[in-house]
């Protein structure tokens, strides 16, 4: 199991998330905001203008988090329009990488609540553009960078669990994260520990959505598998 191998087969959900939980349809339109320049260009599908716009307002309200999201949503769907070989080393794809990280990270400073149905949908774009950001970087890139963005990741992943504990995206983006981390570590105890975290997170898990079902399975067979033929020793319960 390769991190790029690894990386790849997380792809596959990317176009079934925009359509549902992950963050860029649901912020196209906005509850209040219908006539704001950037709710308007996102109607008409005007991705890249928006993405060469910049967001005025800095207040802690959820109309100010939801402009912010609209840039996230657009920056993400131009890198997700870019070919799989486009690389993180591409001046435009790293740019729109940036944009919609900074993006959905403004969003989640400027929401007002942290019980916010709307959070979900930001921590899911969040998540999206990180595992998007490391599934890019190049496979001549060295394994301390690959094992920094994974990191990130996990991070981000961590901190989705504790805000919206009911959303399986934190579990699922920490399981890939933790089965990334041990594809960079051919054998030893480090590697079955990330096998067993990521399958922790797994059977933890809150149900997916409809879109990330097939995701969760393949992972859970994925991390089976490898911690079969790392002949990783099952823990007992005492």
């Amino acid at each position: 199991m390769s991190a790029r191998r690894t990386g790849r087969l997380a792809q596959i959900t990317i176009m079934a998330m925009l359509a549902g939980v992950g963050g860029c349809a649901p912020t196209a339109t906005i509850e209040g905001e219908g006539e704001g320049e950037l709710a308007r260009l996102a109607e008409a599908g005007q991705w890249r203008e928006i993405a060469e716009k910049n967001v005025g307002c800095s207040s802690r309200t959820e109309a100010c988090a939801k402009e912010h999201a609209i840039k996230g949503d657009a920056c993400l769907r131009l890198v997700i329009q870019q070919p799989v070989s486009a690389s993180v080393d591409d001046k435009d794809t790293r740019k729109l990488l940036d944009c919609a990280e900074d993006a959905y990270r403004r969003a989640l400073e400027a929401s007002p609540s942290k019980s916010a149905p709307s959070r979900i949908s930001y921590h899911g774009g969040l998540l999206l553009t990180l595992s998007e950001r490391r599934n890019r970087l190049d496979a001549r890139t060295k394994e301390r960078k690959l094992d920094r963005e994974n990191e990130k990741l996990l991070i981000a992943a961590q901190e989705a669990r504790r805000e919206v504990p009911d959303s399986g995206l934190g579990y699922l983006y920490g399981a890939s994260a933790y089965v990334y981390r041990a594809s960079l570590n051919p054998e030893g105890r480090a590697r079955c520990n990330d096998l067993r975290q990521a399958e922790a997170l797994l059977k933890r898990s809150p149900p997916q959505s409809r879109q990330l079902v097939d995701e969760e399975l393949r992972i859970s067979v994925l991390v089976k598998r490898e911690l079969r033929e790392s002949r990783c020793r099952s823990i007992r319960q005492l």
